[in-house]
C-alpha cells in the first residue's frame, strides 16, 4: 500500500476536493476527523495499555498553518 495520506481541515472544503481531483490513485484525502480531547471528564487511568506512539509525526501545526498536511505511508 504505497502513496500518500492528504489529511485536510475540516474548515477547507476547497482543498479536499482540489486534492481529490489531483490525487493519485495510490493517495488518500481524507478530513481530519479530531474533534478534541475524547476524555472530558477526569478520571483515574489504570495505566497505559498502548505500547507505543501511533502517530509517527504532529500535523497539528501544517494543518493550522496550510490547512492540510502530507504523511507518507
Amino acid at each position: 500500500m504505497a502513496g500518500s495520506l492528504f489529511i485536510v481541515s475540516r474548515t477547507k472544503p476547497g482543498t479536499y476536493a482540489y486534492m481529490k481531483l489531483v490525487s493519485e490513485s495510490e493517495d488518500v484525502v481524507l478530513f481530519d476527523r479530531r474533534q478534541g480531547d475524547r476524555r472530558r471528564i477526569h478520571q483515574p487511568t489504570t495505566g497505559e495499555r498502548r505500547q507505543g506512539e501511533r502517530r509517527h509525526r504532529d500535523v497539528i501545526m501544517d494543518l493550522q498553518k496550510s490547512g492540510w498536511a502530507l504523511v507518507r505511508r
